[in-house]
């Protein structure tokens, strides 16, 4: 099924604006209509209500004084009926009026006289027989129809006019807001595989402007990414290409030269160089799960416990140990991936110490501190934040006995980042380098973390 493509921002803001202006003038102007219409019917309503009160009252006056029958003036207009009625009986007009229907007493909106429709009023007049007379006064409403019609008709025209005007302006005005987004897309379509490029920022600081330094910034983010991965690539090619270069060399030339070489050699060269490719691939292949986001399980781990087996490990291996400094810590991580990391910690500390390793574990407002000192050469302060890149290593000739793949301190920053802290290198006390390693904790009901340690 096809997707219903729909038509461009400009037209739907262009229609959606003009279809609501349209709406909302023909609702005013069907509103303006019927309280104009009512405004002059309540009009000739009133004037017809006064005329016919002051014939009453006229003729009232004439019956109290002289006796003289009811006298209706002579109506001046066409547009006004004058009847005196008696029980529903017309018996006396106005002069020039014919007698024509009876009007309804005691009045009406609309009374239709043949084909023309008028408003009536009626006032009472008491007679001496103690009947009672009405005036009923009706007043044509032709010209107030005629009114209605004139400005329904204006405003029949002015209505589309108006709306086809806002048209007009809004597709003007939404045309010209959106140039500049349509060059910023015409820029990035252009840039392709170039990220070197950028899209030209329009003038000014509204939204426009504030979405090119947008997309700018995140073609800066891109190239930086691009950048990383091509350089990721040629390291990771060229720690892959030296152990399988040393395996195929002695393997040439035990097949060449069976003499030089005899098959115990050849089995721990294979043997060894098999081990630092396992572990390579192993280290590329963790730093790609880390960076693919959250995917490991986290639940409660004992620090403490990790650091000392790390520690009595380093024992094993001749190395000279403090661990006093080492207090409870509990936080919430991935055993493993927290334990490969501390294992690269000391791993690196080992590397680089002379004679000894001190461990301190401690609890600080919230946090777990974890320092691994060495007394060696340290590191020098340009190289801290570098080291933890990936393939980045301390040794400039990229020694196998020393610098290692450079891949450990970059899986300790981002073992401790997927576990909400951070790594940094600093000076240890006793002259070499501090690996600090700082995590949430975690006190949950164990009890642990409570107060710092000492």
């Amino acid at each position: 099924m096809t997707s219903l493509r729909l038509p461009s921002l400009r037209v739907r803001i262009t229609v959606t604006t003009t279809v609501i202006v349209l709406a909302v003038l023909a609702c005013g102007a069907v509103s303006f209509l019927a309280l104009f219409r009512h405004t002059l019917i309540t009009g000739q309503s009133k004037s017809a209500d006064i005329q016919a009160a002051q014939i009453a009252a006229d003729a009232q006056h004439r019956l109290e004084n002289a006796a003289d029958p009811v006298l209706l003036p002579v109506s001046e207009v066409d547009d006004v009926i004058i009847q005196l009625q008696q029980d529903g009986r017309v018996i006396a007009t106005s002069e020039g009026d014919s007698a024509g229907p009876a009007l309804p007493v005691p009045g009406a909106e609309r009374f239709f006289v043949g084909e023309d429709s008028y408003v009536v009023q009626s006032a009472p007049v008491p007679v001496a027989s103690g009947a009672v007379q009405s005036v009923v006064v009706a007043r044509s409403l032709e010209d107030a129809d005629s009114a209605v019609r004139s400005a329904a008709l204006l405003l029949a025209a002015a209505v589309p006019t108006v709306s086809a005007f806002v048209a007009a302006l809004m597709w003007a005005v939404v045309g010209r807001s959106l140039r500049p987004v349509e060059r910023i897309r015409l820029d990035a379509e252009s840039i392709g595989a170039d990220l070197s490029r950028r899209v030209d920022p329009p003038a000014g600081k509204d939204e426009v402007a504030r979405l090119a330094a947008t997309m700018n910034r995140m073609l800066d983010r891109l190239e930086s990414s691009h950048r990383a991965q091509q350089r990721f690539v040629s390291d990771a090619s060229h720690e892959l290409r030296s152990p399988v270069a040393a395996i195929r060399q002695h393997a040439q030339v035990a097949l060449h030269h069976p003499g030089a070489t005899d098959l115990a050699s050849l089995a721990g060269v294979v043997e060894s160089e098999a081990a630092r490719l396992h572990d390579l691939v192993d280290d590329l292949l963790l730093l790609a799960r880390l960076g693919e986001g959250p995917g490991y399980d986290r639940s409660e781990v004992d620090l403490d416990d990790i650091v000392l087996a790390e520690a009595t490990r380093l024992r094993q291996l001749g190395v000279t140990v403090d661990i006093a400094a080492v207090g409870p810590a509990r936080v919430l991580a991935d055993e493993g991936l927290l334990a490969r990391a501390v294992r690269n910690a000391t791993d690196n500390a080992r590397r680089h110490a002379r004679s000894r390793i001190d461990f301190t574990l401690r609890c600080a407002n919230g946090q777990v501190v974890l320092w691994v000192d060495d007394d060696g050469d340290g590191v020098p302060e340009s190289d801290r934040d570098r080291l933890f890149r990936r393939f980045e290593r301390s040794d400039d000739n990229r020694s196998r006995a020393h610098g290692g793949a450079g891949l450990g301190l970059a899986i300790i920053a981002e073992a401790a980042r997927h576990t909400g802290g951070s790594a940094r290198l600093s000076s240890s006390p006793r002259g070499g380098a501090r690996l600090e390693i700082n995590l949430p904790e975690h006190t949950g009901d164990c009890g642990y973390c409570r107060t710092p340690a000492s």
